[in-house]
């Protein structure tokens, strides 16, 4: 029930961004100004104050989770390019969304509020570290997909080092510097710190909301064969239902924790990520089968996420 009402609620947070760009509140010239916006200053912000939460402890002791994630999305990629063969003639640029949509899953913004309720402020923490695995592929590979060959390899290596990238390195960075040296701030420092710290927090949490926001802005203009096209349903059920299939065996050969085995089985079986719409957009991408593929999977994962947690949960 937790989760088809999270669902329903980003459905709703979509409607948004549909009514907007069919008043014309939003032009397609907007919605990639704010997907834009989102990409190199909302989303920053998330990821670094996401990681300022956590401990040098953390990222010890869980160091296989990031590295775990970061498996979760390469099953589904090397899934993604036996599959892509099948596709038949189709653009580049749509090969590349197919792949985009094997390999990145909504690995945080969806899981986060079942991890609360199932295993409480420590399973969110343990949540945010291994979205670092995912946010180093996001970066890396995810952007490469977009750009293609269309781009000088100096500038696809420039584009790599982006905001979030950065954001997520600096974090790291404080976090370590802070706990293994024992840095303490006092007086105007101490001020300044967690007065910048505030403004990240308020900025980052707009992050989800100017997501869907552009996604329904998408939605308003997208053709209805899209949605009905089989290749949109052929990357749902590889996302939905190869992927973790493939992916949650191999956990039993693992000495995992319980709890960092069950959130790994969250995140395994979540639909296609929020922010995909929002990569399309900024990088150039097949923004029309990357907002179907986007939408088919929220839909099914209302009937498939919860067999699977019943199942495996």
């Amino acid at each position: 029930m937790t989760f088809a009402l999270q669902i329903l609620s980003i459905f709703g947070l979509i409607a948004c961004g549909w009514f907007a760009r069919k008043r014309r509140m939003i032009s397609g010239q907007g919605t990639g100004e704010l997907a834009h916006i989102a990409t190199d200053l909302i989303y920053p912000a998330l990821v670094f104050v996401s990681i300022l939460q956590l401990s040098a402890d953390d990222l010890f002791a869980n160091a296989l989770l990031p590295a775990l994630v970061m498996v979760i999305a390469f099953v589904g990629f090397s899934l993604g390019l036996i599959a892509v063969r099948f596709l038949g003639r189709v653009p580049a640029e749509t090969s590349r969304a197919f792949l985009f949509h094997c390999l990145m899953n909504n690995y945080l913004f969806l899981p986060l509020p079942m991890v609360l309720f199932l295993y409480g402020e420590r399973g969110v923490a343990l949540l945010v570290y291994s979205s670092v695995g995912y946010e180093l592929i996001l970066w890396t590979l995810g952007v490469f997909l977009f750009t293609g060959k269309k781009e000088p390899f100096s500038r696809r290596i420039k584009q790599m080092i982006s905001p979030p990238f950065v954001a997520l390195l600096l974090g790291l960075a404080i976090v370590c510097i802070r706990d293994l040296l024992a840095v303490q701030l006092s007086g105007m420092a101490a001020a300044l710190s967690e007065s910048l710290v505030f403004v990240a927090q308020m900025l980052g949490q707009g992050t989800v909301a100017v997501s869907v926001i552009v996604a329904g802005s998408r939605f308003a203009v997208m053709k209805s064969q899209t949605i009905l096209g089989w290749r949109i349903w052929f990357v749902s059920a590889i996302r939905l239902i190869v992927v973790p299939l493939a992916f949650i065996p191999l956990l039993a050969w693992l000495p995992l924790e319980p709890m960092a085995r069950g959130i790994l089985v969250i995140v395994a079986v979540m639909p296609s990520a929020m922010v995909s719409v929002l990569f399309s957009e900024r990088y150039g991408g097949d923004s029309e089968f990357i907002a179907g593929g986007l939408l088919m999977t929220h839909l099914w994962a209302l009937l498939s996420v919860p067999l699977f947690l019943a199942w495996l949960l």
